[in-house]
């Protein structure tokens, strides 16, 4: 028969105790890892802004009618014309490096086809990436280059928004507030409209980045444009509008 001494039941308790113990020791530097990994997150947002749109100067040679668009609002008389692109912020709010950042935008140019052109004559033809939109009541003849537009670009890195000390951007195609402004516009030719319906098609922006560890990283945005004041461009002012973009996460 076995005996255990007293001495030997003190040894097993120690034992398991200093096992235990490593067990815990064990859990603690796993979850100081994962927390300090963690630590290194980063997290691509953007946040809601507002923009002014503008019909530029009147030329005799280029008789359409050009949007431009400015964050902030023009003074009566000044000049509307030139380079002109609509950019937005890309922000990293987590605590860790944004790395290999690449973003693309997906529009869904069929259903904007189909409620700009519903009730109002426009003349549109998408061909070979080449979209083309005329309206002679807006008089715009418009062409933009989709592949182009929606090609996928990329940056190096973004680094945290607490140590930043400069303005990512990323530039807006501008078929998007054209595209909304004329079905907006065209909805305002109606004589007397008893209400104005909002229908168009929000624009699709995907980010792909990789953190410090080079773990794969991907959020979808959608972008919805809202105005809060809208005209014609039969009015005496170049003011067009004051559109805002709301912006939220897509679930995955």
């Amino acid at each position: 028969m076995l005996t255990i001494s007293t001495a030997d039941w003190i040894n097993i308790v120690i034992a398991s105790v200093a096992f235990i113990a490593a067990i815990i020791a064990l859990f603690t530097v796993n979850e100081i890892k994962k927390q300090r990994l963690h630590s290194y997150h980063p997290d691509i947002n953007m946040a809601d802004f507002s923009f002014y749109v503008y019909q530029g100067d009147y030329d005799e040679e280029i008789k359409t009618n050009f949007l431009y668009t400015y964050r902030e609002r023009k003074n009566e008389g000044d000049s509307i014309g030139g380079f002109n692109q609509l950019t937005m912020d890309i922000n990293n709010i987590g605590f860790g490096v944004a790395k290999n950042i690449k973003w693309k935008w997906d529009f869904d140019f069929d259903k904007a086809e189909k409620v700009i052109c519903e009730n109002q004559e426009v003349w549109w033809r998408m061909k070979d990436n080449i979209l083309s939109v005329d309206s002679k009541e807006l008089n715009v003849e418009w062409t933009y280059d989709i592949e182009e537009d929606n090609e996928e670009r990329s940056f190096n890195f973004i680094l945290p928004y607490s140590n930043e000390n400069r303005k990512t951007e990323i530039v807006v195609p501008s078929y998007f507030v054209d595209l909304y402004w004329l079905y907006m516009a065209g909805q305002l030719l109606v004589e007397k409209p008893k209400a104005i319906y909002i229908n168009f098609p929000s624009i699709e922006l995907s980010v792909f980045y990789t953190d410090i560890q080079s773990n794969k990283i991907s959020k979808i945005f959608n972008i919805d444009l809202k105005f809060d004041m809208i005209s014609g461009p039969g009015n005496k002012s170049k003011e067009l509008g004051k559109f805002r973009f709301e912006i939220t996460e897509k679930n995955k």
